[in-house]
């Protein structure tokens, strides 16, 4: 389901060309390395080390094994369905957020940041570490709170599925749209080279809806005659080329001068 996601994204891309569009051919083995890596196998690797962290923490903790007794207490099923999806998404802004602000995290999300324009291609392409924060991490704690498994699957893949759309490189205006979800032309912002005035690290950290954005004053979106402006360049902010070789991405070369040097 997600490769077939993908490649209705691509297709799009070639059927809407963006104006300011940045070959990413030259990196197409990363993407696809970086993709296989963080889908197939990240994941799995994670979960072995958070599902017991779920499963006995809180047991050590709290003498309980969840937050609440029973997933009851967070009350009926329907709702549950409406508040996993918002909690995950908060959850993914926090930690999203933090990734811009402690700079360990940072130096391992900036890779995601290297890339120089937004490609269905290049969702995935992250540290396995810091994609495993932002993906691993938030359902655990959704878990670990004491959600129905049902909440929390249909949570994830509400926002995973809207978040997929981010990374379109495809020249199409949103919209109304943009009020709502995380569309390509809110995530570019994200990705800009600048980082718009008066934000000191970055704005529109969501990754599925805007909402925790815009309730927490992050949310930008410049118009222009009722059209966004989008970022003349992407990239990382101090202007660190991106990292096509993805062996070097996996091992942090990047910061290995800095290691010699201490």
């Amino acid at each position: 389901m997600l490769f077939r996601s993908l490649a209705v994204l691509i297709l799009l891309e070639q059927l809407f060309h963006y104006e300011k569009a940045v070959s990413q051919k030259p990196a197409a083995l990363r993407d696809i390395a970086s993709t296989a890596v963080n889908v197939l196998v990240t994941g799995t690797v994670m979960r072995s080390v958070f599902v017991p962290a779920v499963v006995f923490l809180p047991e050590l903790v709290f003498g309980r094994s969840l937050y609440f007794a029973s997933s009851t207490q967070l009350g009926p099923l329907w709702l549950q369905l409406i508040l996993a999806p918002l909690l995950y998404e908060f959850f993914r802004y926090g930690i999203h957020r933090v990734q811009h602000i402690v700079p360990f995290l940072w130096e391992l999300h900036s890779y995601h940041h290297s890339v120089t324009d937004l490609k269905a291609s290049n969702t995935f392409v992250s540290h396995p570490i810091d994609f495993a924060l932002r993906n691993i991490l938030p359902p655990t704690i959704l878990a670990f709170i004491g959600f129905n498994p049902a909440a929390i699957l249909f949570g994830a893949g509400v926002v995973t599925t809207a978040s997929l759309m981010s990374h379109c490189g495809a020249g199409l205006h949103a919209t109304w749209l943009n009020r709502i979800f995380v569309t390509p032309e809110v995530h570019r912002l994200h990705h800009s080279a600048t980082v718009p005035e008066g934000h000191r690290y970055s704005v529109n950290y969501g990754v599925g809806i805007v909402l925790w954005d815009r309730l927490l004053g992050t949310y930008y979106l410049p118009m222009r005659d009722g059209v966004p402006v989008q970022p003349d360049k992407l990239g990382h902010p101090d202007g660190i080329a991106d990292e096509r070789n993805y062996l070097k991405l996996l091992f942090l070369t990047r910061y290995w001068p800095r290691f010699s040097k201490a």
